[in-house]
């Protein structure tokens, strides 16, 4: 063979092993958002709208109702004109599921998702969520993020204590766990029949054996427990019972100011949080880059103020701090995601103690 084509032969064959090295070795999605995060704010921010161009859509799995996901997405839209945020709706456990199938069948077609944090342990054993270390993480309170970067809470519902007020005066009022262990509160305590985020609250605050130990003292008080924290709720209105003593915050507002016969308390020592909702993006997103803008957007203080207006109680700190019917500087605990995502069906066990 003449040394030229030899030489020729040898050089394709380096370039052809180059190639497919790189292809090997391409930085996976995680991998290039880490590197753009480590860029400034503003030759971050503009990476990510160069490549998100070139992708023109991110596809939101969202199980939310389409009226508050219109108002996120107009915002959002208007911010990235270039950008059509592509939604599909469901319940949150029919789109996990899908989420499964499609990444057991390898179809990767989602971007991002709002879900419950304690669904994260199942979406991680999947590896169909990465870890996302946006700066935007800095202004979100206390139990809304994670220190690997996979939970990146929106936002979470406050629960306190309803009570009928003709039943009850505010002094009378139960206002800490001790107080619901009273004789007096024997029968006429209400609960949501899905207690698991109340409980595990309950738990990482008091440790194991005293949280079951508390369950264990609610359940010998005759709980009156019904499947759903909203009809828990307008039972109280009622009169069926005086007590909840897991209502959403934003519901015992609502019913407050639409003239229903309730008040509502924030419990001490701390305020019971249900899980927190996240944002996560997918471990092979089709849009990565408009996908991070997605999520940034959903944790700016433009996103989240968003959600304040929805009644939700959002994930930024300088957000809802200082009205009468907010939670301002009390102590807050939101369960830890990671314990009580593997834990999830002990957690489901142990609320039967609370229906004994």
């Amino acid at each position: 063979m003449p040394k030229c084509l030899l030489t020729a032969l040898c050089f394709a064959v380096t370039i052809a092993t180059d190639l497919l090295a790189a292809r090997l070795y391409a930085a996976t999605p995680e991998e290039s958002l880490a590197k753009i995060n480590q860029l400034p704010a503003a030759e971050r921010q503009a990476a990510l709208v160069r490549e998100a161009k070139n992708e023109r859509s991110v596809v939101w799995y969202a199980p939310m109702n389409r009226e508050s996901l219109r108002e996120f997405t107009s915002a959002f839209e208007a911010d990235y004109p270039f950008l059509k945020v592509e939604i599909l709706t469901g319940g949150p456990q029919s789109l996990l599921n899908r989420i499964m199938t499609e990444y057991r069948a390898g179809r990767y077609q989602y971007d991002t998702m709002n879900v419950r944090s304690s669904a994260l342990y199942t979406l991680k054993k999947a590896n169909a969520v990465m870890r996302y270390d946006t700066p935007y993480r800095r202004a979100l309170r206390a139990g809304f993020t994670d220190k690997e970067g996979y939970l990146n809470g929106i936002w979470a519902s406050l629960l306190v204590y309803l009570y009928n007020n003709k039943q009850v005066t505010r002094a009378q009022a139960p206002k800490s766990i001790d107080d619901l262990l009273h004789p007096r509160w024997k029968g006429k305590l209400g609960m949501d029949k899905d207690a698991d985020d109340w409980l595990a609250a309950i738990l990482d605050y008091y440790g194991d054996d005293k949280g079951k130990q508390i369950a264990r003292g609610l359940g010998a008080q005759q709980l009156n427990i019904r499947k759903g924290r909203t009809l828990v709720s307008q039972l109280v209105a009622a009169g069926e019972f005086p007590v909840q003593i897991d209502a959403h915050h934003h519901e015992a507002v609502a019913l407050k100011k639409a003239g229903a016969p309730i008040d509502y308390l924030f419990p001490e020592p701390f305020i019971p949080v249900k899980a927190a909702s996240c944002f996560v993006m997918a471990s092979r997103p089709p849009h990565p880059h408009a996908a991070a803008l997605l999520v940034d957007f959903m944790l700016s203080k433009k996103g989240q103020e968003i959600a304040y207006r929805q009644t939700r109680w959002p994930a930024h700190k300088d957000l809802a701090t200082g009205a009468t019917d907010e939670v301002g500087n009390r102590k807050t605990l939101v369960p830890d995601a990671d314990k009580w995502g593997a834990r999830f069906e002990e957690l489901v066990q142990l609320t039967g103690l609370l229906e004994r």
